[in-house]
């Protein structure tokens, strides 16, 4: 565990805010979630897309954070059955395999790549769906983790970077940025 991460986002979660979020139905409904009826909301903060996954699947959603402020505040937000919220590292975490995960507006807050990698390996069925977005260009985003969360995330690069890591255990579906957004859509081999 990333003690330095967990404190953090402890420490923010109050004040944290996303205050755009019109991006983000839109991203949603690019991912190709329609078959997964088992998804886990990595790093989902204070629940921002957790109710919007299980409308869109109409099935089980694990919503996991670090940090227990964000699992507390989300538990308040988000009054849905189908969604299930966790405070747990997720390196340690150990449950039976999703359909899909997603990381969303987190993924330079998870300084082990290989362990992230084999973690989800591990974590998602054959086939399974793995979405690594942001509803923020990649230029803006290091811009801000430069100015705001020094030590805690690593810089963000191409998708086409971020994928080689990868590549080992999945095939990538869709690797796309712009100014507004960034998109690593891959499948379990």
């Amino acid at each position: 565990m990333n003690e330095n991460v967990k404190q953090f986002f402890d420490e923010i979660a109050i004040n944290y805010v996303h205050d755009d979020t019109s991006l983000i139905d839109e991203l949603l409904d690019s991912m190709y979630f329609s078959t997964c009826k088992r998804i886990l909301d990595l790093a989902c903060g204070k629940g921002i897309i957790s109710k919007k996954l299980a409308d869109r699947n109409n099935g089980e959603v694990i919503a996991l954070d670090l940090s227990s402020e964000m699992i507390r505040l989300a538990k308040e937000k988000v009054n849905d059955p189908r969604v299930t919220f966790i405070n747990q590292d997720y390196y340690e975490f150990n449950v039976e395999p999703f359909d899909a995960i997603v990381c969303f507006d987190a993924f330079p807050h998870f300084l082990d790549v290989e362990g992230f990698v084999e973690k989800t390996d591990q974590l998602l069925k054959d086939d399974g769906l793995l979405v690594i977005a942001h509803d923020i260009g990649r230029n803006k985003l290091n811009a801000h983790h430069k100015q705001q969360a020094m030590g805690i995330s690593r810089r963000l690069k191409t998708p086409e970077e971020e994928m080689i890591p990868f590549l080992k255990y999945f095939k990538p579906i869709e690797l796309t940025e712009s100014d507004n957004y960034y998109k690593l859509i891959m499948i379990k081999k």
